[in-house]
């Protein structure tokens, strides 16, 4: 799992959330009746818009209304002030159609329609509303379809597709798409892609504009497009397209004749009107190959995973006789002893026909396999079908190998789209399949909700997300209850077991959580007369060490450098990654980073992943038993779904989270983050853009004029020039002339040149006494104005090749 800067505490078993309040309702399980059935099938109407002769945007429906800002994984463009949609109502009856535009914040209503007795076919009328053309900028659309017993919610953001170029960039994907399916050759996808060492030439699973031809092409495989495709944009403007592509294809295979994959394809193009040339600017593809138990999926060594991801999600049983594992959004499991293998939970209906079912908006986290290889598990994200069909959240089940049967635990809803639904998380939400218990942080409080008595207990009060860590599996929490730079002790929780220790410090220091690694507790202690500023003002808490506690609150390590102190950890994997800084009078200046690596070993299991290759499929992945399979023929079982009568539910009513900054790339959500910094990193690794909670764009992969100048006598630059050259601290100034500020540190002056086009000063900090306002940049040439001297300069982007501290109204 990635610690990204303290900003998702995921993993956690299920999910989690950043809460305000929690409104829990509980029926006891013992009063449910013990029936068993099929997951139920789709039953939602399907919407989808037609533009220039391409069907876009098939529209997952929701049950309940949405957070407007939370949705936001398509953006549709509108031609002519009209959009033309699609709809599938299946065996529903549709009385009526409503559409609202609103602002991309949700906060202002800007027109709202309706249409009477939609048929397959309707138009939506955009364009005006009360003489103002309200697409001048991009805006968000809420369709609603009245039924009979219930409606259904839809939203796409919505733009004047008039000069944006959509149609040949779309011309182009399909174009690329196709000559790539049937390795056509002179048709200009050799001169598109960029190879280079940064494509991994080894595998088919993973192919990028980096890879070669053969690989973009799709070596031997033969595919041949299995059903419908489904293509979505993801992003729209006068600069490029980004647009996802997701099918099925079956391909020549190995083991059996044909083998079948589920394929998400990424492009981002962008069309030049003037020599009337589109540019291939990125290319993403994978595969992962559907596993199928009515053909060969054994072999003497193992479960044969085929093309599919290099580190899959999987767990063993403590005997190392079954493993369960996750492929292509399916969770199945494997009984060596018993020769089953089962699949325990798929959307996807058994012919592969319903494209509402094929929609890959979920992902499925295996939470605890016990010794007989019952396995918990949880379903993130968007429910295709069953009964909680068009919500979004997180569904906890308990799979009985002896019985065959997936029983619900729990489910907890969210008011956002799969992504960010995972992705939003600052809290906690653990569910204790022995106890019956739900641990949660919301509303800064963390709860014990025992869901078999319906009691609720608060375990701590007053946290927010600087005051608490959750190790991967999240049945580790350690939280403190003042704040960090007061702070004397911290409290460990294992929430498996109930018990806890504190881990304190000496007089005249201050403590911080940190993190876990490998199950222990990772913390840094300050000195209180040292915590200071940056730069820019900013409070931190320099650490002069850090220490790891193992469960029984000995230190086992202890990182710590004269001279050097410790502002923050990220956790990957086994790595610790620690910010460091050196103090220069009162203040921090960050230096060269250090790392911290697990001495643990790797626990050793029975099985375990492996890398094999042959000539048609290359590198594929095989689920190795040390000690091999004799039978290769399992029987293959379908378990039944336990039907209770009142399944235990759980409702975060989220307050927003105004400060975090959002990275979109390659048609998904990549990171929250609480720095605009290390958001646009990311965001310019992937090729991405940053919003904020309100969707407003912070930044966008090359999407800026060539030369821009800010308009140094507006009356906003003026007041920030006095307040800074008065004393204030750059973050001070900022928050009172702009009423926010954007730590963008750690960026390059390239990246932070968009923030300057958008007429947002951007200063840069070069040491304690020199303070720059950059307010313009022309063919490399930054243009500034010293703080202090007022005087105005011109320099070389390379002359700020060693600023590191950044900052920009927001």
């Amino acid at each position: 799992m990635k610690w990204k800067n303290r900003v998702i505490h995921a993993g956690v078993l299920v999910l989690v959330f950043l809460a305000a309040v929690v409104i829990f309702g509980y029926v006891t399980n013992k009063k449910n009746s013990n029936m068993t059935t099929d997951m139920g099938a789709a039953t939602r109407p399907q919407i989808a818009f037609s533009y220039n002769g391409y069907s876009l945007n098939d529209l997952p429906g929701y049950k309940n209304e949405m957070d407007l800002t939370g949705v936001r994984d398509s953006i549709t463009p509108v031609s002519n002030g009209q959009l033309q949609i699609t709809i599938k109502a299946y065996e529903n009856v549709i009385e009526s159609l409503d559409y609202t535009v609103y602002s991309i914040d949700g906060k202002e209503k800007l027109l709202e329609q309706k249409v009477k007795k939609p048929g397959e076919n309707a138009t939506l009328e955009i364009g005006n509303a009360d003489g103002e053309n309200i697409l001048s900028e991009e805006r968000m659309l809420q369709i609603t379809l009245h039924m009979d017993d219930h409606d259904m919610y839809y939203y796409t953001r919505i733009v004047d597709g008039a000069k944006l170029n959509a149609a040949p960039s779309l011309d182009y994907v399909q174009s690329f798409h196709e000559n790539a399916l049937a390795k056509a050759e002179g048709v200009g996808i050799g001169t598109a892609i960029e190879p280079s060492d940064e494509g991994d030439n080894t595998t088919l699973q993973h192919v990028t504009i980096h890879s070669d031809y053969t690989h973009v092409t799709w070596g031997d495989l033969a595919p041949k497009v299995d059903g419908s495709e489904r293509w979505t944009i993801k992003e729209l403007n006068s600069t490029y397209m980004a647009v996802e592509l997701e099918y099925r294809v079956n391909c020549t295979g190995e083991e059996n004749e044909q083998d079948e994959y589920q394929v998400r394809e990424y492009f981002r193009v962008r069309y030049i009107s003037g020599s009337q040339k589109t540019y291939l600017l990125d290319y993403d593809r994978t595969m992962d190959q559907i596993f199928d138990a009515t053909k060969k999926v054994l072999n003497e060594k193992g479960v044969l995973l085929g093309i599919t991801d290099k580190n899959p999600v999987y767990m063993v049983n403590k005997n190392g006789t079954v493993v369960s594992f996750v492929q292509a959004g399916e969770l199945w499991n494997y009984n060596r002893d018993r020769d089953e293998v089962s699949l325990v939970f798929s959307f996807a209906d058994a012919e592969n026909t319903d494209i509402r079912n094929m929609l890959m908006q979920h992902d499925i986290k295996i939470l605890n396999v016990d010794e007989k290889g019952n396995t918990t598990f949880a379903v993130c994200g968007y429910m295709n079908r069953g009964s909680h069909e068009g919500e979004t959240g997180s569904a906890v089940y308990y799979y009985n190998i002896e019985q065959n049967s997936v029983e619900e635990k729990l489910f907890v809803s969210s008011d956002k789209a799969y992504d960010r639904a995972q992705e939003e998380v600052g809290g906690l939400v653990y569910y204790n399949v022995e106890n019956g218990c739900l641990y949660t942080i919301a509303d800064d409080v963390l709860y014990k909700m025992d869901m078999n008595k319906g009691t609720k207990k608060e375990l701590a009060t007053g946290l927010n997300e600087d005051q608490y860590v959750a190790s991967e599996d999240g049945h580790l929490v350690a939280y403190e209850k003042e704040d960090p730079s007061k702070s004397k002790f911290v409290t460990v929780m294992n929430l498996e077991t109930d018990q806890e220790y504190e881990v304190t410090c000496k007089d005249g220091e201050c403590i911080k959580p940190l993190g876990f690694m490998d199950g222990d507790f990772v913390y840094g202690v300050a000195k209180t007369e040292e915590v200071g500023t940056t730069l820019s003002g900013a409070q931190v808490i320099p650490m002069y060490k850090v220490e790891i506690a193992s469960s029984k609150d000995k230190v086992i390590k202890t990182y710590e450098q004269s001279g050097i102190y410790v502002l923050s950890a990220t956790f990957e994997d086994n790595m610790i990654t620690l910010d460091r800084a050196v103090k220069d009078g009162d203040t921090y200046t960050g230096t060269a980073q250090d790392y911290i690596t697990s001495s643990e070993e790797a626990k050793e299991s029975n099985i375990y992943v492996q890398t094999y290759k042959t000539d048609l499929k290359e590198t594929q992945i095989r689920l190795t038993y040390d000690d091999g399979i004799s039978d290769k023929e399992p029987k293959l079982l379908k378990p039944k779904q336990v039907v209770l009568e009142n399944i235990p539910q759980v409702s975060l009513d989220r307050k927003k989270e105004t400060d975090a900054f959002y990275v979109y790339g390659h048609g998904r959500l990549q990171g929250t983050y609480n720095t605009a910094g290390k958001a646009i990193q990311k965001a310019n690794d992937c090729g991405g853009v940053v919003v904020d909670a309100d969707q407003n764009y912070i930044w966008e992969r090359g999407n800026r004029d060539l030369k821009y100048s800010i308009d140094t006598e507006d009356a906003d630059t003026e007041q920030l020039r006095q307040a800074l050259a008065g004393g204030k601290s750059v973050v001070d100034a900022i928050t009172e002339v702009y009423g926010s500020v954007m730590d963008l540190s750690g960026c390059t002056i390239d990246e932070l040149l968009y923030n300057v086009n958008q007429g947002r000063p951007l200063i840069a900090v070069l040491d304690a006494q020199t303070t720059l306002m950059i307010v313009g940049y022309s063919d490399g040439i930054v243009s500034c104005e010293d703080i202090g001297s007022g005087a105005r300069s011109n320099h070389a982007q390379s002359d700020f090749a060693n600023v590191s501290v950044y900052l920009a109204a927001k």
